[in-house]
C-alpha cells in the first residue's frame, strides 16, 4: 500500500495545528477536537485507498464517484479550516462553537465512564444462582432513570439533527463522536 498523497497529509497537519489554535492550545480541548474530527479523516483515507484500488482495477465509474466524493470532502474541510481559523483569530461565535464542541465530546466521555462504572461486577466467590445475579423487578427509581435516559437520548438525537442541518447549510464538517473505538457513521450524501 502506498503512502498518502502529500496534499492530504499537509491538509491533516494544517488541521491539527488549526484545531489546537482554535481552542488556544488547551491540551484537553485540543485532544477532544482532534478526536471529534478523526473519523472524517479516517473516511477520507478509506476513500483514497478505495480510489487507488479502483484505479488499479480500471473501474472508471467507481473512480469518478470516489473522486467526486473526495472533491466535496475537500471543500467541506476547507470550510471547516476556515471556521477553525476564525475561532483562533477572534473570540466570537466560531470560538464559542469550537469550545462547545470540545465540551460535548468531554461530556459524552464522562457519561460513558459513569455508565461503565455503574455496571455490576461479577463476584467469583458467590454461587451462580446467588440473589445478586437475579433479575429484580424495576423500581420507581429505575423507572425514573430510564425516563431520564430516554430524554437524554432524544436530546442527543435533536442535537445531531441540528448539527447535520448546520453542516449541510454551510458545507462544513463538525466531526463525529467516536464511542469505544467505534465510529458512528453517517450515510454519505
Amino acid at each position: 500500500m502506498s503512502s498518502l498523497p502529500p496534499t492530504f497529509t499537509s491538509l491533516y497537519r494544517l488541521f491539527l495545528r488549526t484545531a489546537s489554535a482554535s481552542v488556544l492550545h488547551h491540551k484537553l480541548a485540543t485532544r477532544n477536537l482532534r478526536q471529534l474530527w478523526r473519523p472524517a479523516f479516517a473516511d477520507a483515507v478509506h476513500t483514497l485507498r478505495k480510489l487507488e484500488k479502483a484505479g488499479i482495477e480500471g473501474n472508471v465509474p467507481e473512480c469518478r464517484e470516489l473522486q467526486e466524493w473526495l472533491g466535496g470532502w475537500e471543500k467541506r474541510m476547507d470550510s471547516t479550516l476556515s471556521l477553525l481559523y476564525n475561532s483562533a483569530a477572534s473570540r466570537g461565535l466560531p470560538h464559542q462553537l469550537t469550545r462547545n464542541l470540545s465540551f460535548i465530546v468531554l461530556s459524552e466521555h464522562q457519561r460513558l465512564r459513569r455508565q461503565a462504572s455503574q455496571l455490576p461486577v461479577w463476584n467469583p466467590r458467590l454461587p451462580y444462582d446467588s440473589r445478586e445475579y437475579q433479575v429484580r423487578k424495576s423500581t420507581a427509581k429505575e423507572n425514573a432513570k430510564q425516563r431520564w435516559k430516554e430524554f437524554s437520548d432524544d436530546a442527543w438525537k435533536s442535537l445531531g439533527e441540528v448539527v447535520r442541518m448546520a453542516e449541510g447549510r454551510d458545507n462544513i464538517s463538525l466531526g463525529r463522536i467516536m464511542i469505544k473505538g467505534r465510529i458512528i457513521r453517517r450515510e454519505r450524501s
